[in-house]
């Protein structure tokens, strides 16, 4: 049995043969509890109001709230772990992914986030930022890496840098019309690009697919189309990994990094191998220099301005010296540079999707 104040430790009175007993010396001290525990109901219902309502086979998430996805009136409190469940539990009611809003209620909270496994580069390219939002959260929940961008030109930039196995692409841009977007960059890369639109009239389909574009989808869309036409985009696109490059004078084996010439060794500096590797594994298909010195560079970053001529001419000068002419490395103007194997004419390459070669040398 207690004999001591809860709150102030005195001891307490004699007990009384009749009522409870007691647990405080005095009222001040009984309303000092009492003002204790209110304060930690309102803490409890102050966390409560901002945990994540998430709840997995009965049991609520525990973490904090940080984002409020709305749609049609409801509301939805989320962690930034669980925003990918709840947009995939709204999508499953009818909603479509594009009409999810989605606000910040607080600060985010550092807990880590699941890290799926990647399926590849997706460049999204969006001017609405609620939209944006909501697709680059569900497609990288899905395991895809996400870069987004809000205009035409930028588009183009980071579809030619970036190497992205997609593009969403949004034709309603703030700078220049998605429609001109793709076919710059139908003239130098045949990325699969899919358009994501508001424009639903067939005209403009029919447009979107005579100007290059792999799949045609008007918004709102259900999101599991969306991966539906993604799947059969990349699936049909898909590029041949060969362990082996061999045009009857060039052999370039991708395994063991292993470059002959005519049967014969020939060594390369690493940043030489992986431009040559580069331009070998898309024969005849113009690379843009972007492209070319990421990767070349790799994780280090860009190559510096002014260095990527050099190293093809450095790359020129030994493939020389092995009895390959300099012309087995075109330089397409305006573009970057392409590998041409021996006795091949540049007439009727093709770029992309369009027979362009106007473009080269």
């Amino acid at each position: 049995m207690t004999t001591s104040c809860t709150v102030c430790g005195e001891p307490l009175p004699e007990a009384t043969e009749t009522g409870r007993p007691r647990k405080f010396c005095s009222d001040r001290c009984r309303s000092k509890a009492h003002r204790a525990r209110e304060r930690e109901a309102e803490r409890d219902r102050a966390r409560l109001a901002r945990r994540c309502e998430i709840e997995v086979a009965g049991s609520r998430c525990a973490r904090g709230a940080v984002f409020v996805l709305a749609v049609d009136g409801r509301e939805l409190k989320v962690c930034p772990a669980c925003r990918e469940l709840a947009l995939s539990f709204l999508v499953g009611q009818g909603a479509a992914a594009t009409a999810v809003e989605t606000r910040r209620i607080a600060a985010p909270h550092r807990e880590p986030a699941p890290r799926p496994t990647e399926r590849g580069k997706v460049l999204l390219v969006e001017d609405d930022e609620s939209v944006a939002e909501a697709l680059g959260t569900v497609l990288r929940g899905r395991g895809y890496q996400v870069r987004t961008v809000r205009d035409g030109v930028s588009g183009l930039s980071e579809a030619l840098s970036l190497r992205p196995d997609l593009v969403l692409l949004d034709l309603g841009l703030p700078d220049v019309d998605g429609l001109m977007v793709l076919r710059k960059l139908r003239a130098v890369s045949d990325v699969p690009v899919i358009i994501t639109t508001a424009r639903g009239e067939d005209d403009d389909k029919i447009r979107g697919l005579d100007c290059g574009a792999d799949d045609y989808l008007v918004k709102p869309f259900h999101i599991e189309e969306l991966f539906a036409r993604m799947r059969s985009v990349l699936r049909h696109r898909a590029p041949r990994l060969d362990a082996v490059y061999d045009d009857g004078v060039l052999r370039v084996d991708f395994v063991l990094r292993q470059i002959q010439v005519t049967g014969t060794g020939l060594p390369l500096a690493p940043r030489e191998y992986r431009l040559l590797e580069f331009l070998v594994r898309e024969a005849g298909v113009p690379q843009p220099a972007e492209a070319i010195g990421a990767h070349v560079r790799g994780a280090a970053g860009p190559l510096p301005k002014g260095s990527l001529p050099v190293l093809v001419n450095a790359l020129r000068s030994k493939l020389r010296g092995r009895g390959l002419g300099n012309d087995v490395i075109v330089t397409a103007h305006g573009i970057g540079y392409y590998y041409r194997p021996p006795g091949r004419s540049s007439t009727g390459l093709t770029i992309g999707y369009s027979h362009a070669s106007r473009l080269v040398d």
